[in-house]
């Protein structure tokens, strides 16, 4: 996930106004930059002698449509529907699920260890104590499994034989768990 689209998420669930309005004067800031550095790159080279406010200097037509980009984009800032920390950790979930079944251990950790960060964050915010609960007991399992892959990587010994759902089911290991 890009700053941007991290600044825009965590809007979503702030409540306090003035940080609120802080991340959206952040957010407005890198944006411009952001384009800054876009135009910069799709213009090539920078102007002799490196002088970068040269090198920025744009037609007025060119800068009036960024502008417009740029103030499309703001208006667009509160009416973004980014997936929630919950979706996108069950997103990972999936995937890392995949690659543990798949005996691809090596790709399933970081996985694991991603979904566990936006589990983490949605806790932070979620209100409603059962699935608090929930949560809380599948970001369990989750990490104890990825304790155990990482095991796997760094002593090379023999996978266990637990297995996981994808976060869409009983949340119940199968085989054999420690």
């Amino acid at each position: 996930m890009n700053a941007l689209e991290y600044f825009k998420t965590h809007l979503k669930y702030e409540k306090d106004p003035r940080v609120v309005e802080a991340i959206s004067k952040k957010f407005t800031e890198y944006l411009r930059r952001a384009e800054e550095i876009r135009a910069l790159l799709d213009g090539g080279a920078v102007a002799s002698g490196g002088d970068a406010a040269a090198a920025t200097a744009r037609p007025k037509t060119q800068l009036k449509d960024k502008e417009a980009d740029r103030q499309n984009m703001e208006s667009q800032l509160s009416g973004v529907k980014a997936l929630s920390f919950k979706e996108q950790a069950i997103e990972y979930v999936k995937q890392a699920v995949e690659e543990d079944n798949a005996g691809n251990y090596a790709k399933a950790f970081p996985l694991y260890m991603n979904a566990l960060e936006y589990f983490k964050t949605h806790l932070k915010y979620e209100t409603h104590p059962k699935i608090i609960e929930a949560i809380t007991l599948k970001f369990n399992e989750y990490l104890r499994r990825a304790e155990e892959i990482r095991a796997i990587l760094d002593d090379g010994s023999a996978p266990p034989k637990t297995k996981l759902n994808d976060g869409e089911g009983s949340g119940k290991a199968e085989g054999n768990s420690k």
